[in-house]
């Protein structure tokens, strides 16, 4: 109880925070998850996102008529897919992207640093907002921080609030839970490729009481062996639907047969987009992973 009365008051205080840091005279300055200070003289016109999950942030707070570039992967909302194609995340189209004009380019740390950095020289003008984030809070404020650099700020405090209510209703939910399961996040076969405690998804296994069998916070996304994963015998086995993994590739695996998620029958396969986003809709991702842990 004492735990849980603490963690509400955290999160009251993250709310407050951030409320009380909105400003709408112009120029601020912002500070990007990288800590890079950057100054918004006016707000940006032309917008370019280079991930589907800042696609999605720029669009739910009423900032998708601006964008003029997305990424080839930028499939959600379906207004997303009518924008110009920049091409991949890894290969991005550097002749497009500088021809479209951008006076803002969103993009993520995992982006190819190099580049960034030809961007950056041939973008002098252009404003570069880099994301990071390690947890769900860290999203919350991504979508805040992302709202104040293009002016809205509003918008974005009412996704946030949204993010932040479905947070305390499965906490809510979780407070009674005993035992938890110890799980297999799946997110690449061939080999098989899980995710670690500091990234998002690890963040969401933690929140719902759910022990993650990768135990190590480096690498963010382990290469997992077949002996590994039997020596772990994880409870519950989640597989992403662009994994490359079928259900019945796991239940009728020849050396995974013997681990309690398989003899339970405890294998389910969950929408990539709801939870390896790291935007709005996460939101969603975090119920859905409660029911197939809890409600199964």
């Amino acid at each position: 109880m004492k735990f849980k009365k603490l963690s509400i008051i955290f999160i009251i205080l993250i709310l407050v925070n951030t409320i009380f840091s909105f400003s709408s005279i112009l120029p601020i300055s912002i500070k990007d998850d990288i800590g890079r200070e950057i100054t918004i003289k006016e707000y940006p016109k032309r917008i370019i996102s280079l991930a589907p999950s800042s696609t999605e942030i720029l669009f739910e707070i009423g900032a998708g008529d601006r964008v003029v570039g997305v990424t080839d992967f930028c499939n959600y909302p379906k207004e997303a897919q009518t924008k110009e194609k920049v091409g991949g995340f890894s290969n991005p189209n550097i002749e497009k992207i500088i021809s479209l004009k951008p006076d803002l380019i969103v993009l993520y740390k995992s982006f190819p640093k190099e580049v960034f950095n030809q961007l950056e020289k041939s973008l002098q003008n252009a404003l570069f907002i880099v994301l990071d984030p390690k947890t769900y809070e860290d999203v919350m404020k991504d979508i805040i921080l992302v709202g104040k650099a293009v002016g809205k700020e509003n918008e974005a405090r009412k996704v946030y609030n949204n993010m932040l209510n479905g947070w305390l209703e499965i906490q809510k939910r979780v407070a009674s839970i005993k035992k938890s399961p110890r799980v297999l996040f799946l997110i690449w076969n061939d080999p098989f490729i899980s995710v670690s405690p500091s990234t998002f998804l690890g963040d969401l296994l933690k929140k719902l009481k759910a022990k993650n069998i990768v135990e190590n916070n480096e690498p963010e996304y382990p290469i997992l062996s077949l002996e590994y994963i039997v020596s772990k015998n994880p409870d519950v086995i989640i597989i992403g639907e662009m994994s490359g993994i079928s259900r019945e590739s796991i239940i009728n695996h020849p050396i995974l047969k013997d681990t309690n998620a398989v003899k339970n029958k405890k294998v389910f396969t969950v929408n990539d987009d709801l939870v390896f986003r790291p935007g709005p809709r996460l939101v969603e991702g975090f119920k859905t992973l409660y029911k197939i842990l809890y409600e199964n």
